[in-house]
C-alpha cells in the first residue's frame, strides 16, 4: 500500500512544525523560484515514485527533491521549467557526448531526440516522468543522452542511407506513366540530385525535414519543441521542403545533359510528383 494522501495544509504551517514534505518544498521553490507547482501535485509526483511501505517523509529525505520538482514541471509542460533544463541540465550533456567523439551536427542530433523523447508525450507520459529523484537529475540525463548517442552511432550509417532512401521512394510513389518513365530513365541522376540536396540542407532543415517526414513529429509538436509558435514551426518546414526542391532542380540541372526544354518537362514532373506526395506529410495535422 502507498502511504495515505496527505490533505492540504497551509505551507507556512508545515514549516513551522518541522514537517520534512514542507521543507522539501520550500527548498525545491527556493532552487526554482520561476517555475509554478502547486504542493499538492509535486506530492503526488513525489508519492507516486516512492516504494510500497515507505513512508513519505522517510522517503523526502532521501530524494533529489528539487531535481524532482524541476522535473515533474517539465512533465506538466510548465515553461519556466523547461527553459530552466534547456539552460542548467540538457548544456551539461555537451561535454559526455563530444567525449562519444561525436561531431557539433552530431551532438545536436542527440539533443533534439533526447528534447523530444523527454518532454512530448506519445502514448503515455513523457520520458522526463521516469525520472524518480533516487539519483541527480544531470546523471540520469547524461545516461539517456549516451543511450541515444549510443543508438545513434551503431545505426548512424544505416540511418542516412534508410531515411534517404525512404524520402526518395516518398518522392517517387504513385507516379504518374510519364514520371515512371523518367524514373526508369533518370532514377540515378534524380537519386544521387536528391540525396545530395538533402546533405546540402542547413542542419535544423534536415533535422525538420527527419522529424516530420520519417518521426512523425507534427507541427503542434515541433511548435513545443522549438518553443515556437506553430505558425513559424509550419513555416520553417515550407521553408525546408522549398530548399529541397530547389536544390534537387539545380542538381539535375548541372547534372543532365538534355535540352533545356525537356530538363524543363522533366523537372515539373518529377518535381510536382515529390510536392504531391511529400506535401501531406508536411501538413499531417498542422491544423
Amino acid at each position: 500500500m502507498l502511504p495515505p494522501r496527505h490533505e492540504p495544509v497551509d505551507p507556512q504551517a508545515r514549516r513551522a512544525s518541522g514537517d520534512p514534505l514542507a521543507e522539501m518544498i520550500a527548498a525545491a521553490r527556493a532552487a526554482w523560484p520561476k517555475v509554478e507547482l502547486d504542493d499538492d501535485r509535486f506530492l503526488a509526483h513525489v508519492r507516486a515514485r516512492v516504494p510500497d511501505g515507505v513512508p513519505l517523509e522517510t522517503a523526502a529525505a532521501e530524494l533529489h527533491a528539487s531535481d524532482l520538482y524541476l522535473a515533474c514541471a517539465c512533465a506538466d509542460g510548465d515553461r519556466a521549467a523547461l527553459a530552466a533544463f534547456e539552460l542548467h541540465y540538457l548544456s551539461a550533456v555537451d561535454r559526455a557526448l563530444r567525449r562519444l567523439e561525436l561531431d557539433a551536427d552530431d551532438v545536436h542530433e542527440v539533443k533534439q531526440r533526447v528534447r523530444i523523447s523527454l518532454f512530448v508525450a506519445e502514448d503515455g507520459p513523457p520520458r522526463i516522468a521516469g525520472y524518480t529523484g533516487r539519483g541527480g537529475l544531470r546523471s540520469w540525463l547524461r545516461v539517456v543522452a549516451v543511450h541515444d548517442a549510443f543508438a545513434m552511432k551503431r545505426v548512424a550509417r544505416r540511418y542516412e542511407s534508410v531515411d534517404e532512401d525512404r524520402l526518395v521512394d516518398l518522392a517517387c510513389a504513385g507516379a504518374t506513366p510519364e514520371v515512371a518513365y523518367l524514373k526508369r530513365l533518370y532514377r540515378r541522376e534524380f537519386e544521387r540530385a536528391f540525396r545530395d540536396a538533402i546533405q546540402g540542407l542547413a542542419t535544423r532543415e534536415r533535422t525538420l525535414i527527419r522529424q516530420h517526414f520519417l518521426d512523425g513529429v507534427t507541427v503542434i509538436e515541433l511548435a513545443h519543441l522549438y518553443r515556437v509558435h506553430r505558425v513559424t514551426a509550419a513555416r520553417w518546414l515550407a521553408d525546408a521542403r522549398d530548399a529541397l526542391l530547389a536544390s534537387t532542380r539545380a542538381f539535375l540541372i548541372e547534372r543532365l545533359d538534355v535540352p533545356a526544354a525537356e530538363i524543363e518537362a522533366i523537372l515539373r514532373l518529377v518535381l510536382s510528383q515529390l510536392e504531391i506526395n511529400l506535401d501531406p506529410l508536411f501538413r499531417r495535422q498542422r491544423a
